[in-house]
């Protein structure tokens, strides 16, 4: 049709605003129920635009006039603006190849170089993975499904086998507000109370459970019996080699803080493994991270920075023994889990700079941070977002420990900031950004938590991810730690001991049991979770989260990687 030609023409002049418009019609308003295949393809071209239209916008907020990429782009536009066919010229001609070649946010800004939808979800996503794309407009949820077949030899018979659904309900913009206004005043109390307390306070953890539950029964819970009877046939009790097995969600900006992965619904669908969902801003993003990388590769090598202000203190009510981010950072470089040892970084040793951070993320393939509050109190995301970060096959930020000197600091730093720049270093944000640079795979903390459980989840993961596991097995094996309840919030103590002596220092299932009490002694509590469910919905992983990491090297204490 018409409006499809003007979309398409749109999208190849990388005007996203007048993309959105086309696209927003065609899948809002001309196709629907009559025909799932083109709204669902329509709802994924309507987010992709959306994503690029938020990337504009922080190109010009962030990047400074003088930069290369901003002078080149704005370059080709004046190009564009002054000749009605600007692929006659040859200096226009050149100007894109090599924004093509030197511009990360040139290349995600191609969507019109991308192959269709179908070989999208076939080429780029594993067998039996159901993709979730969820948008509010107009207060109305949409949400678009498909599953990719099962694995075929012949991809022209699996793209004729994919099946899709689109369906909508009613949802109130301003509820759906309220109730993430709720979620930040609920982080916030959390975050004051850490200033003084080692425990997340259990009453405001489950208040915020509570809103949870009531998202889910508003979001997810009415498209429930539609995803069964469409994707499981047989019912969701019944094996059958055309379950899905895998879930990618792809919520909007104003679903995307909050944590879809842990809401019931969609636990009764797949089940509580963490490795089995993962989100992403677009379809075509997603795509783009396999397909698109940099001119000059770095070699593989992992990089920390750890408490970059110094701000770790134990508490009085601490063990003097236990162990400071400063000694798990040593502890870490020692046994070559980091093997960048020279540029990893510690604010215990020297003060670190946002041009030591640029060079960190300039020198590895895989960047670590563990600290206290936000990361883009350290590295400004105007800094961040001139980053060329193609190279980058993860970014694993655990950053929302708290105290009392991070507090002020924090507070004071937000103090300083636009609103606009606030919006672009959220949840939302933080991901954008480091997507359009080029980050293949992030990880992020969302919610304030203990620092102890911050250290013993970021120990967990990293061991795990330079093991050789995937970035989602990783995380599944960090977020089913175990630990007697009592211990919960005790650190581990210097050299990586576990508290109490009872439990393995590495938390895993199924560890040495404890010793049996003598006469007269307490019995020692089973171990269950050592992460509580506040903490778990925490964690957020955008991107290639199932391939495994390109940078990962071998497995500590001589393990081999696996493939």
């Amino acid at each position: 049709t018409t409006l499809c030609k003007a979309a398409q023409a749109a999208l190849s002049a990388r005007h996203f605003g007048a993309a959105r418009r086309a696209f927003e019609a065609l899948a809002l308003d001309s196709y629907g129920l009559q025909c799932p295949e083109a709204s669902f393809e329509f709802l994924l071209w309507l987010q992709s635009a959306g994503a690029c239209l938020k990337a504009e916008e922080c190109m010009e907020e962030l990047l400074s006039e003088s930069h290369k990429e901003r002078l080149l782009i704005s370059q080709i536009k004046r190009l564009e603006a002054r000749y009605p066919n600007p692929s006659v010229s040859h200096v226009w001609r050149s100007l894109v190849t090599r924004a093509k070649k030197e511009s990360p946010i040139f290349q995600r800004f191609g969507l019109s170089d991308l192959p269709p939808v179908d070989e999208l979800l076939v080429s780029n996503l594993p067998p039996l993975t159901l993709v979730l794309t969820l948008q509010i407009h107009n207060n109305f949820l949409y949400l678009g499904a498909a599953s990719t077949p099962p694995e075929n030899a012949d991809p022209a018979v699996r793209k004729g086998q994919l099946r899709r659904l689109v369906t909508r309900t009613p949802l109130k913009e301003s509820e759906l507000l309220i109730c993430l206004q709720r979620l930040q005043e609920l982080n916030l109390r959390i975050e004051k109370e850490m200033i003084s307390s080692l425990k997340i306070d259990d009453d405001l953890a489950a208040q915020y459970a509570e809103v949870i539950q009531h998202a889910d029964k508003a979001i997810l819970q009415p498209f429930t019996p539609d995803l069964i009877g469409h994707f499981w046939q047989y019912g969701r009790g019944i094996d059958h080699p055309n379950n899905p097995q895998k879930i990618l969600l792809l919520p909007d900006s104003f679903l995307w803080p909050l944590p879809l992965e842990t809401f019931p619904s969609l636990t009764a669908l797949i089940g509580t493994a963490r490795s089995l969902v993962c989100r992403d801003l677009s379809l075509h993003l997603l795509a783009q991270r396999t397909r698109l990388t940099g001119p000059n590769m770095v070699p593989k090598s992992s990089v920390l920075l750890s408490d970059p202000f110094n701000e770790d203190k134990l508490l009085p009510s601490e063990d003097p023994k236990s162990e400071t981010i400063a000694m798990l950072h040593k502890r870490l470089l020692d046994a070559k889990v980091i093997t960048n040892t020279e540029k990893s970084l510690t604010g215990k040793t020297l003060t670190v700079s946002a041009e030591d951070v640029k060079v960190m993320l300039a020198d590895s393939t895989m960047f670590f941070a563990l600290g206290f509050g936000r990361f883009f109190s350290v590295l400004n995301s105007r800094h961040f977002f001139g980053q060329d970060l193609r190279h980058v096959k993860l970014l694993a930020l655990f950053h929302r420990a708290q105290n009392d000197n991070s507090f002020r600091r924090q507070t004071k730093s937000e103090s300083t900031k636009t609103i606009t720049q606030q919006a672009m270093e959220n949840t939302y944000g933080a991901p954008l950004l480091a997507s359009f640079r080029g980050v293949a795979c992030m990880v992020q903390a969302t919610n304030p938590m203990p620092t102890s459980l911050n250290m013993r989840l970021f120990e967990s993961f990293v061991k795990s991810v330079q093991g050789g596991k995937t970035v989602a097995e990783a995380t599944e094996a960090s977020l089913q730690m175990q630990e007697r309840p009592e211990q919960r919030y005790a650190r581990l103590l210097e050299g990586g001991a576990a508290p109490g002596g009872a439990a393995p220092a590495d938390g895993k299932k199924g560890g040495k049991a404890p010793a049996a009490p003598a006469a007269g002694e307490a019995v020692a509590s089973p171990p269950e979770d050592l992460l509580p469910h506040h903490t778990k919905m925490s964690v957020m992983i955008i991107g290639l989260a199932w391939p495994s990491v390109d940078g990962a090297e071998a497995a500590p204490a001589g393990g081999k990687k696996k493939r």
